[in-house]
């Protein structure tokens, strides 16, 4: 735990998950106490007498120490919306909803799920949006997963299959202009203009998906294998929502990085 950001993800997603009580050395994660202690608060935990020497004892107790609050959508009816959410839903066995993509609170999402048999089985958020995992059975996932019996499709790779079609198109305008013998070849300079405009906004092509589509694709990336690498720009997800769901899968943060071409890089382990 020498990474600071790593300590701190993990205390607040790993530690302080509204367990009624808590112990913590901040000796063992290498944080300065009042963090520890400004950590517990967010969460809704009360500070106690310590367990033992050297560490930091605090109990759940959010009606003294309100957690920071979770995003949730207007808690009014909308029918276009829960037409929205019926088609998502609909003869689906498990899916993500993120209740600011659907516009709608955690209780009318809940509320229209159970109307197609399915119920809340898990729930994370963070101030920017909450995220409800619905299915017909609500029981959380067997752990450790096991590992996939061979290489799948991910939608993330299209950030990268994109930009090489294009690179390719683009190749292809080169060589036809060069082949031309008039100066002006409008296919040419068409494809031209086409793939240099989209060569760079389509390495992340995936971010132009609606949000809840992205959170589904982003906790099928959590599918047993033993290390899994997130770019958070393919997903925009906020951190905290990304390592709660690689928790309900089974993962826990082990690293980060941060690149120049995919910026920063969240690393996982499974959890055996």
């Amino acid at each position: 735990m020498h990474d600071w950001y790593i300590s701190t993800v993990r205390l607040r997603y790993e530690v302080f998950t509204g367990a009624p009580y808590s112990h913590v050395s901040p000796l063992e994660w290498r944080l300065d106490p009042d963090n520890v202690r400004g950590i517990a608060r967010e969460r809704g935990y009360l500070e106690i007498p310590p367990m033992y020497q050297g560490c930091l004892s605090f109990q759940y107790a959010p009606q003294h120490v309100p957690p920071v609050p979770w995003f949730d959508g207007p808690d009014r009816p909308d029918k276009d919306r829960e037409r929205w959410l019926l088609n998502r839903i609909s003869g689906s066995d498990q899916v993500w909803i993120s209740l600011k993509h659907a516009n709608l609170s955690a209780r009318r999402v809940a509320e229209v799920a159970e109307t197609e048999g399915l119920r809340v089985a898990a729930d994370f958020g963070d101030p920017d949006d909450r995220i409800l995992l619905l299915g017909r059975d609500p029981s959380p996932p067997r752990l450790p997963l096991p590992a996939p019996p061979g290489p799948g499709f991910r939608p993330v790779w299209l950030n990268g299959i994109v930009p090489v079609t294009i690179a390719v198109l683009l190749v292809v305008a080169l060589i036809s202009a060069g082949a031309s013998d008039e100066s002006e070849d409008p296919l040419a300079n068409l494809l031209f203009l086409a793939a240099f405009a989209g060569i760079i906004p389509t390495a992340f092509v995936t971010c132009v998906f609606p949000r809840t589509s992205r959170l589904g694709w982003l906790a099928r990336e959590f599918d047993g294998r033993p290390h899994v690498q997130i770019a958070m720009r393919a997903y925009r997800i906020s951190p905290a929502l990304v390592v709660q769901i690689a928790g309900y899968r089974g993962y826990t943060l082990s690293g980060q990085r941060t690149t120049q071409a995919g910026g920063q890089i969240l690393m996982f382990s499974k959890r055996v």
